[in-house]
């Protein structure tokens, strides 16, 4: 059987503390720099990067400035400038148009899962319950309030839009919980032995453990979903 005991400093508050304070801090730098100086964010991934920089942390933020944040876009004041800085950065690289492309995904799903994992501990429903609970929440989030507002630059109509939009969600939401659920359901019971309660410091620290395997897991179905053109990639971020 495979060993999860050594996650146990997920439950720690030691760790926890710090690390959703940093995302805590990181979240609100990211807001305030999306607005004053990487302005060639699109609005829903001004939306999403706070979002993925709370619950993963110095990760997050190492994402944002490694895939998201051109160099040197602070000494340009220019706004058409700025945006040449960040398509030259962004758009000949296929990790960082993907990468935009997951941040969005997790992000807009990840509110929704998390909130309706908060609720399903609160009802005490069961593992295959929460399982598909938490599915359609994050779906419904990720699809009406992230992905809809993006597929609408590239539809002719809202119908259309609302198409390919809950098309796109489909399969990364899928891939998504897969990563939730294997946390859920196999490393959290062996790592703490039960489904931890949101006042636990556990709860929070696998959370963030349940996003991070979902987001590895979404990241090739998101490759291929901006290969088919389900999805556009991060594109001007």
């Amino acid at each position: 059987m495979i060993e999860f005991g050594w996650l146990w400093f997920l439950a720690e508050p030691w760790f926890v503390l710090p690390f959703y304070g940093i995302g805590l801090l990181g979240a609100g730098w990211v807001i305030w720099d999306a607005y004053h100086v990487n302005t060639p964010l699109k609005p829903a991934m001004r939306w999403a990067w706070p979002v993925i920089v709370f619950f993963f942390g110095p990760i997050g933020l190492a994402l944002y400035f490694f895939t998201a944040r051109a160099p040197g876009i602070a000494d340009i004041d220019d706004q058409d400038a700025k945006q040449e800085r960040h398509n030259e950065y962004v758009l000949p690289s296929s990790f960082r148009r993907t990468t935009g492309s997951v941040i969005h995904c997790v992000g807009g799903d990840g509110v929704g899962i998390i909130t309706a994992m908060i609720m399903a501990r609160v009802f005490g429903l069961s593992f295959w319950w929460e399982w598909w609970f938490e599915y359609l929440v994050g779906y419904l989030f990720g699809t009406l309030i992230f992905q809809y507002k993006a597929m609408s630059m590239h539809a002719s109509s809202w119908p259309q839009a609302i198409y390919m939009a809950f098309r796109g969600e489909w399969y990364s939401m899928l891939s998504v919980m897969a990563g939730m659920g294997l946390v859920m359901g196999l490393v959290t019971p062996l790592a703490v032995t039960e489904q931890p309660d949101p006042n636990t410091y556990a709860f929070w620290g696998f959370a963030t453990l349940g996003l991070l395997v979902g987001f590895v897991l979404t990241y090739p179905m998101n490759w291929l979903e901006i290969k088919v053109g389900y999805k556009h990639g991060m594109g001007r971020a």
